[in-house]
């Protein structure tokens, strides 16, 4: 579930000037509505860019909803794993590609929209984040259902062949020379059939689902050594879009992701507010899903580090009682933020207890 730092950071690439190409999108008066309506103001958010709504009645298809929605205000494709090599090195990934809609403007040189992308890597608890932005209509960045494939220059998720499994992440940087290949997970739809309630208002809501049991394996060139690691472990990947994610009064969100040691994965939002909202997957292994809600899920902070003034949880207790899993997830390291154009947090977690497994957090808001 991902992600209000999205919304903080689109606000300062298209009115901070940051850089060139971003200087015309500043000007646009659109995309001032677009933000407004992210905090709250649907009607004019929906009205000013002509953004589809998301409604319960809306039913996912695939091939197709594995591509780019256009006329959504916002939409992800997001991949976290939790890696080892053959070396022994611990090796946490993220890649993230979003697109979000900024104007009406439908020419060859500009589409109204906007993409950017993450990319973050945790190394034996050493934290690295980068990202990069394209202008939409310019073939620089898209979304495909299929063959399907995402990307934004040479950073891709695409599928190997002409089914959508198995999967090949691809990306060169500074961090070194990534290839993944993901394979072997059911598609799980979350909330009711893919609508994904964020709010008690169900305005704010998103269309929802998950390839929650990916195995993972690939290579990664070290950027120091050039030395070439086998890679191997588990992944999760995320697909959502909405055009009224969050309410205004509401201060950030917890996303929590596990692989359960048992085959089983969970889900586990919370939206921090007065009061907090929660919403949750329980999925089998063979993607069976249960829903969870507030009453199902007790969540506590149990230790929190302080970071230039700021403080951020990093451990926590965590039951479900219906399920008998209880345990304590912490934070593989103290410092897993992302400080890029806004700074969230994002990094890998391991689970104790019933919930023994591993996983991911992201935290905005802090």
């Amino acid at each position: 579930m991902k992600f209000q730092a999205v919304i903080w950071l689109v606000l300062a690439l298209l009115l901070a000037g940051c850089q060139p190409q971003f200087e015309e999108l500043a000007r646009n008066d659109d995309s001032g509505a677009w933000f407004s309506g992210l905090q709250g103001d649907n009607e004019l958010r929906l009205g000013e860019l002509n953004l589809r709504p998301v409604t319960s009645d809306y039913r996912l298809s695939f091939p197709k909803d594995h591509g780019a929605h256009p006329d959504y205000g916002l939409e992800w494709w997001y991949l976290t794993a939790n890696l080892n090599s053959d070396k022994g090195h611990n090796l946490a990934l993220q890649w993230t590609l979003f697109r979000t809609k900024v104007s009406n403007r439908d020419n060859e040189w500009d589409d109204g929209q906007l993409w950017f992308a993450h990319l973050a890597m945790e190394v034996d608890g050493k934290h690295h984040a980068l990202e990069r932005w394209a202008r939409g209509g310019s073939g620089q960045a898209g979304g495909v259902p299929e063959p399907f494939s995402a990307w934004l220059d040479d950073w891709q998720l695409a599928s190997v062949g002409q089914e959508f499994l198995p999967l090949a992440l691809t990306a060169n940087s500074e961090l070194g020379n990534l290839s993944l290949t993901l394979s072997d997970s059911p598609i799980v739809l979350h909330g009711k059939q893919g609508f994904s309630q964020k709010t008690p208002n169900p305005e704010n809501a998103s269309h929802y689902y998950s390839l929650p049991h990916l195995r993972a394996q690939g290579r990664w060139r070290e950027p120091d050594t050039g030395r070439e690691l086998a890679i191997s472990g588990q992944a999760w990947i995320d697909r959502e879009w909405s055009s009224g994610l969050m309410d205004s009064k509401y201060q950030g969100w917890d996303w929590l992701s596990l692989h359960l040691d048992d085959g089983r994965a969970l889900m586990l939002f919370r939206m921090r507010g007065q009061p907090d909202y929660y919403s949750g997957s329980l999925i089998s292994a063979d993607g069976q899903v249960t829903q969870l809600d507030k009453a199902a899920v007790d969540w506590q902070i149990t230790k929190r580090v302080n970071l230039d003034g700021s403080d951020y949880p990093v451990g926590w207790g965590l039951s479900l009682p219906e399920h008998n899993l209880t345990g304590e997830i912490r934070t593989l390291s103290d410092d897993q933020r992302n400080q890029l154009r806004f700074a969230y947090w994002e990094g890998p977690v391991t689970a104790t207890g019933t919930l023994s497994g591993e996983g991911f957090i992201e935290m905005t808001g802090y």
